[in-house]
């Protein structure tokens, strides 16, 4: 009797595990989306979706393409960041009116339709790749 009365015991105890989200256990997740790279005369410019779901966020400190010498995060007049926070739990756009991405110096000119990658170079998560169409 007790023998069986341990073995039901130890069963209903393996079905309650306990397998926690990411916002349970905390780290940054993020993952960009709707990636556009806008040509300018000089360059181009680079807007994109930032979905954060994790339960603390993480610090872009650099940007980074390889069809460009020189990217930079700037602020909606242009002026240059060292670094932008991407709370947790947020979405981000970065936009004409907000932070966002400039690409100068091109290694390359860049076509219509074609697909580049910007490097996000964040504090905790190292880099995040940044899927972006050229218009």
């Amino acid at each position: 009797m007790r023998a069986a009365a341990l073995a039901v015991a130890l069963l209903l105890a393996a079905g309650c595990v306990n397998y926690p989200t990411v916002m349970d256990v905390g780290g940054p997740r993020l993952r960009p989306d709707k990636g556009r790279a806008v040509r300018k005369a000089d360059g181009a410019v680079v807007y994109f979706d930032l979905k954060s779901t994790g339960k603390y966020g993480d610090i872009i400190t650099a940007v980074y393409s390889p069809v460009a010498k020189t990217a930079a995060l700037v602020d909606a007049g242009g002026a240059a960041l060292t670094r932008v926070e991407v709370p947790g739990a947020t979405n981000m756009s970065f936009t004409a009116e907000g932070p966002h991405v400039v690409l100068s110096d091109l290694t390359r000119p860049l076509t219509p339709g074609e697909t580049i990658i910007v490097t996000l170079i964040l504090e905790k998560s190292g880099g995040l790749g940044v899927i972006t169409t050229v218009e």
